[in-house]
């Protein structure tokens, strides 16, 4: 079997929710093996794309938050403790 391809262009919250169904599909125990590879590797695949979407906005927004001693006290704290896996 072949697994699905993802568009190039698809939006994080179509990604995120495909892997979500793609976690149902694999929860329910009821796909014969070869398909559950696939259905694995895809959802692998969308969490990638997920990941590499979080990181590019995490990164956009710590270039607009001001952080030197004249600001109005934002701090990247926050993002500090925020990991993508």
């Amino acid at each position: 079997m072949v697994a699905k391809k993802i568009a190039k262009n698809i939006k994080f919250e179509d990604a995120l929710s495909e892997l979500e169904a793609q976690v149902q599909l694999l929860e329910s125990g009821e796909l014969p093996l070869d398909k559950a590879l696939d259905v694995f590797k895809y959802g692998v695949e969308l969490s990638r794309v997920c990941s590499s979407r979080l990181e590019t906005v995490k990164q956009e927004v710590e270039k607009i938050v001001v952080t030197d001693s004249n600001d109005a006290g934002y701090k990247l704290e926050a993002f500090q403790d925020l990991e993508v896996k």
